[in-house]
């Protein structure tokens, strides 16, 4: 699976597939509230940069159009990036640290991303090791 993965080049990777992996991977009852919206920036797309994920009552829908609501977290990162984080090829931690993933809003939420969205069942990693 990694020598796959590392063949990959930038065409590769889809931001339509990505937001529907990362919609599945929700984990709405670890939220600490009913409804929240995560806005998605990917700095290397030149249109559709931004992606939203509204959470209401336990079901998750993604958004490529402002749903118009007030934001709770904001991830500017980019897609390769998150591709990798969901794969669980590097985490939320070290893409931080590499300035490569922010994650603005409330420490509740942006302190254990991992806790309430999921990793890919293929990862390597625990997704509740990493932040």
């Amino acid at each position: 699976m990694r020598r796959a993965r590392s063949n990959l080049g930038a065409k590769d990777y889809d931001v339509t597939l990505l937001m529907l992996y990362l919609q599945r991977s929700i984990v709405p009852e670890k939220l600490p509230d009913t409804q929240y919206i995560v806005q998605f920036t990917f700095t290397d797309l030149p249109e559709k940069r931004n992606w939203w994920l509204v959470t209401s009552n336990g079901d998750v829908d993604t958004c490529d159009k402002d749903p118009g609501k007030d934001v709770d977290v904001y991830f500017t990162t980019s897609v390769k990036t998150m591709i990798e984080i969901w794969a669980g090829t590097s985490t939320y931690r070290k893409a931080l640290s590499q300035e490569q993933f922010s994650a603005i809003g409330p420490r509740a939420l942006t302190d254990n991303i991992s806790s309430w969205m999921n990793n890919s069942i293929f990862c390597d990693l625990p997704s509740a090791s990493e932040i």
